[in-house]
């Protein structure tokens, strides 16, 4: 895939056969694109851990995945002349020597207030923007304006992505029963991580146990590849939010119902093998 994306741009800017690493072409790429362009490059990367927790049971391979990753990145420290804006998201945090040894400077704006709103919609947002999908939904499902706004609340909302953070909805399932005008579980429908069900496959989980559950803070700024709390990894895949944080100890839970019931029917007979008769979650709630 590397090869395929670095191939495309190599067709506009050009390419110098010096150039033989994925690294190295990266490299090329952004120099080029600014002397062609005389603008600083935008870098946007999304999901960069995915190929490593795509293979996750095999050790050997995520080694040689990882280290790809940490020579495809190597340039880019050097480069901070040619680059206006970096930005690269993951669902799980890879400590800075196995893949970001390079990147020493990176801030890692995961658990900023001033930024816990960004990867989610706000109430205000939801009542502002989307007020005509909203009354759409409701005479559809034949409720008052009110009531749908108190099912959207009860079934998407309750994220929280720092100590201070907004109240977010999850946006991939509010756009879906916005668009679709129906209830339903559309995040946990996407699929369960491979990687976070290897990782929970030897441990007992108790519903009561993740309603309010507590972790140190330390522990969110711990490498994954090294994590042996299941906590901070169920909160890294959006299984739990943070509801509260007070001296150094965050309190999680499951966000909303839509993610309760989806640990449930999805997470649990993989990994605890707990029936779905067992339990009593309905989305119709």
């Amino acid at each position: 895939m590397l090869n395929i994306q670095l191939t495309r741009w190599e067709r506009i800017y050009g390419n110098d056969p010096i150039e033989e690493t994925f690294g190295a072409r990266f490299d090329g790429i952004i120099h080029r694109a600014y002397e062609q362009t005389g603008k600083r490059v935008v870098i946007l990367i999304d999901e960069y851990d995915s190929p490593m927790l795509d293979s996750n049971a095999n050790e050997a391979l995520r080694q040689e995945l990882r280290d790809t990753v940490r020579e495809f990145f190597s340039p880019l420290k050097d480069d901070t002349n040619f680059i206006r804006f970096l930005f690269i998201t993951g669902i799980t945090k890879f400590s800075q020597m196995s893949i970001f040894s390079e990147l020493n400077s990176l801030d890692d704006i995961s658990l900023w207030d001033e930024y816990s709103a960004i990867c989610g919609i706000t109430e205000n947002e939801l009542l502002t923007q989307f007020k005509p999908d909203i009354e759409a939904l409701a005479r559809k499902n034949d409720e008052t304006y009110e009531e749908a706004c108190t099912h959207l609340k009860h079934l998407y909302d309750g994220y929280h992505f720092s100590q201070r953070s907004e109240d977010i909805y999850n946006p991939f399932s509010l756009i879906n029963v916005l668009s679709k005008r129906m209830y339903g579980s559309y995040w946990y429908a996407t699929g369960t991580p491979s990687f976070l069900v290897e990782s929970l496959q030897a441990r007992d989980i108790e519903i009561p146990y993740l309603e309010d559950c507590e972790t140190i803070a330390a522990s969110f700024d711990k490498s994954t590849d090294t994590l042996t709390d299941p906590l901070p990894v169920l909160y890294q895949s959006g299984y739990l939010t943070i509801k509260s944080y007070k001296d150094g100890v965050y309190t999680l839970g499951f966000p909303n119902e839509e993610v309760r019931y989806g640990f449930i029917h999805s997470l649990l007979p993989s990994t605890t093998g707990q029936s779905v008769a067992e339990s009593s979650i309905s989305m119709e709630e």
